[in-house]
């Protein structure tokens, strides 16, 4: 799943890497979480600020759903915008 959003003339992209268990019984197990691969660029021209960045929840742990996932990594985003837009 692909989340993107304009934000202060910048457009966030927030990509979701599933975390898949794995047990003795299944080598590719249900989805335990995500991981957000969120990465920021300018729009026009369209130019990439800085590399992805793979965000996790608190804790070092995955986010325990999609939408968890997506808003961390927009808050994520827009925060780093902000500060880098402050003086």
């Amino acid at each position: 799943m692909e989340k993107k959003h304009l934000y202060k003339g910048y457009e966030i992209t927030v990509q979701l890497e599933c975390v898949r268990a794995v047990t003795r019984e299944f080598t590719y197990g249900p989805a335990s979480g995500y991981v957000a691969v969120v990465s920021v660029c300018t729009v026009d021209p369209r130019r990439p600020i800085g590399m992805p960045v793979r965000l996790v929840a608190e804790g070092n742990h995955v986010f325990g759903s999609e939408d968890d996932a997506l808003t961390a990594g927009v808050r994520a985003a827009q925060h780093a915008i902000d500060t880098k837009a402050a003086p």
